[in-house]
């Protein structure tokens, strides 16, 4: 009961942890709920920036990760790619399968594909929640890439932007994986695309949002409204002036 009180207090957590054996094994879950990879610093090597995979995986502590949080140091490069991962620690990340939120800076979604489900499809049954910040792909790529999760209902983009490299990937190849569940949180921001939503509104037959949260998005509004219209409980938007209305 004690620990329950605690579990946004990581300094009093880890004071719990040190007491004893039983009062260790009721602060584990909660210390060890969140994995962020973010590297050491602009000066750390991509090749390190995965050794936290090696160390929790050493302590026995994958099975307590139910968050992952992937981002990078301004000014630095993006590291989050296929060419990051090694045997071993692809092997680790693989192992991450009672994740239930990712939470993704920069993702180049296109360079994983077409070989994304080795890199996510461990995440497929368990994922709840996906929040984007920055991804760098196609509409038809991120729609794909969303589909691999079949129970995700919580989903938040920011700042998508399209990168079409020299070497695309055809996209009559990028079919859905699944029909995700789609039943609760979407918040846009800077997200114009309306593709995304076509494509998911065609696998899933139909978007079940119950909140909504949209900011410079306009020319998704008319498409995400019509399709949510029986489900919307809560809804946040931008007005042409600016300000917010719910």
């Amino acid at each position: 009961m004690i620990i329950a009180h605690l579990t946004h207090e990581l300094g009093a957590l880890e004071a719990c942890s040190l007491t004893c054996r039983s009062w260790y094994i009721a602060a584990a879950p909660h210390l060890h709920n969140t994995l962020t990879l973010t590297g050491g610093g602009p000066d750390a090597h991509s090749d390190r920036r995965l050794e936290p995979l090696s160390k929790i995986h050493k302590l026995g502590l994958i099975p307590l990760v139910k968050t992952i949080r992937v981002g990078k140091w301004p000014g630095t490069s993006c590291w989050f790619i296929p060419q990051a991962f090694d045997r071993l620690s692809l092997r680790y990340f693989s192992a991450l399968t009672n994740v239930h939120t990712l939470q993704l800076q920069y993702l180049e979604i296109y360079r994983f594909i077409p070989d994304i489900e080795r890199y996510f499809g461990h995440f497929s049954q368990t994922l709840r929640s996906i929040t984007l910040y920055d991804p760098c792909c196609t509409p038809r790529q991120l729609s794909h890439f969303l589909s691999l999760f079949p129970n995700l209902g919580d989903i938040g983009i920011q700042d998508a932007y399209e990168y079409v490299p020299c070497a695309t990937f055809p996209v009559a190849e990028l079919v859905p994986f699944s029909a995700p569940k789609l039943r609760g949180r979407l918040a846009l921001y800077n997200t114009p695309w309306v593709e995304i939503w076509t494509d998911l509104i065609a696998s899933c037959g139909g978007l079940r949002f119950r909140h909504m949260e949209l900011r410079d998005s306009a020319n998704c509004t008319p498409i995400l409204f019509e399709a949510c219209a029986e489900t919307l409980e809560t809804l946040r938007f931008n007005t042409s002036e600016g300000t917010f209305g719910e």
